[in-house]
């Protein structure tokens, strides 16, 4: 009976509510410093815990000041980060064999059009004629960039072309912007359109440096003729001087045999 008194005296005895406090606060208590200053090692459960609070707290402010584009981004990256997977899996795969208005428009224009290609009796050929009236035809504009094999591009000039003067008062080379010196040449237009090769005779107005450009190959061609004739002509020059050297060393040994006999 006495150490029952002494046990109830000295706080022995404690409630639910109060073990419950006592071990709240050895709990937390498990990694702050104590009075005394020495630290206490912290336990296992109580590191964890206190390790996904931060990060859940770190992970929800970072989230919270990212922008639609960037929580996507990171939302990707973390499903092929713990799933597997790569970046193309997740975007969606575009359709193939699908024809757009460009690759119509494409098929059904013509550079030179007949009759047949402007009825409009399909969709097709209306939208080709209605860009076709749209064009300006009096002189081309010309791509030169592949002058030196042959290849070589022209098209109608545009409403906004023909308002900046290009292809008349500035150079028609698409590249080209000099107003200098500018002549007007008439280019027999070889081109392949629809399957079939077709001729065309086009006006383009360039400088001077578009012009060799332009007519490079027929330079080409007249630059090889008169060296080979150069050539030709230096050959017979040649024949023509040895010529009287050989008349001269047989009329010597005509001139010998006859002193001999």
């Amino acid at each position: 009976m006495h150490s029952l008194l002494e046990t109830l005296q000295g706080g022995g005895y404690e409630s639910g509510a109060d073990a419950g406090k006592r071990r709240r606060s050895t709990h937390g208590s498990s990694s702050i410093a104590t009075s005394s200053g020495s630290l206490k090692r912290p336990s296992v459960v109580g590191f964890q815990s206190s390790e996904q609070k931060a990060l859940r707290g770190m992970s929800h402010t970072e989230f919270s000041r990212m922008n639609c584009y960037e929580r996507h981004h990171k939302m990707m990256q973390d499903y092929i980060k713990y799933y597997g997977g790569k970046p193309e899996d997740l975007l969606p795969k575009a359709p193939t064999n699908v024809m757009t208005d460009f690759d119509l428009l494409k098929e059904a224009y013509r550079f030179i059009p007949k009759e047949e290609d402007l009825d409009g009796s399909t969709w097709e050929k209306r939208m080709a004629k209605k860009y076709y009236d749209k064009l300006f035809k009096e002189y081309c504009i010309g791509y030169l960039s592949g002058y030196k094999e042959g290849k070589i591009g022209m098209r109608w000039r545009t409403k906004k072309e023909v308002i900046q003067g290009k292809g008349q008062f500035i150079c028609g080379n698409v590249t080209c912007s000099n107003t200098e010196d500018l002549k007007s040449y008439e280019v027999n237009f070889a081109y392949e359109e629809g399957g079939k090769k077709k001729q065309a005779l086009v006006k383009l107005r360039v400088c001077p440096d578009c012009a060799y450009k332009l007519n490079y190959k027929k330079i080409k061609k007249l630059k090889k003729k008169m060296s080979k004739k150069k050539e030709s002509q230096g050959k017979k020059k040649k024949k023509k001087r040895t010529d009287p050297e050989a008349k001269l060393d047989k009329s010597s040994k005509k001139r010998k045999k006859n002193e001999v006999n």
